[in-house]
């Protein structure tokens, strides 16, 4: 008779097998695992971007001071035509006693430093829990970022997002009198 040829797996091969595989999937999860923690960085590296960005915009489109007219005949602070009022000296930069919803010129901006991070409408963003917000208004007419003997033509407007992770995104552009 005929011996029948066995097919399959000894014990032997299939515990090697086991071992060949548990060695390579540990060596692709050390590889992996690490990436995993850093995929989330481009994303709050987007959002502390959007952010900053956007409240950049809406910062700029405000009025250069809270004595620059917002109406005709548009007069600017600081003019030396009938009724110009002188604008608002360095020291007194900062929010006018206004809510955020009325915010109307570029350094009521100031008074967001280290709050609850809001939208225009007061209402409190909760998706930037865990940033946070610094938010510098001074005069800064030689471009120079020291602002001692500086005029009142430029204001420097200066926003700081840090992300959860620490890192810090910085924004910077001037407001000018005009």
């Amino acid at each position: 008779m005929r011996a029948l040829k066995a097919k399959g797996f000894t014990l032997i091969e299939l515990i090697i097998g086991i071992v060949m595989f548990a060695i390579s999937l540990s060596i692709i999860t050390a590889l992996i695992a690490p990436q995993a923690k850093k995929s989330a960085e481009p994303i709050i590296a987007l959002r502390a971007s959007e952010f900053g960005q956007s409240l950049m915009n809406e910062i700029q489109s405000k009025s250069f001071d809270e004595h620059s007219d917002r109406s005709a005949p548009f007069r600017r602070c600081g003019e030396t035509t009938l009724g110009a009022e002188p604008c608002t000296a360095a020291g007194d930069l900062g929010t006018d006693s206004e809510s955020r919803t009325s915010y109307n010129d570029v350094d009521d901006y100031i008074a967001l430093s280290n709050q609850p991070i809001t939208n225009s409408l007061g209402e409190v963003l909760s998706q930037y829990s865990d940033f946070n917000l610094v938010v510098t208004v001074e005069y800064d007419s030689d471009f120079n970022e020291s602002t001692t003997n500086d005029g009142t033509t430029f204001k420097r407007i200066t926003i700081e997002v840090t992300s959860p992770l620490g890192e810090v995104y910085g924004f910077s552009a001037y407001k000018g009198n005009y």
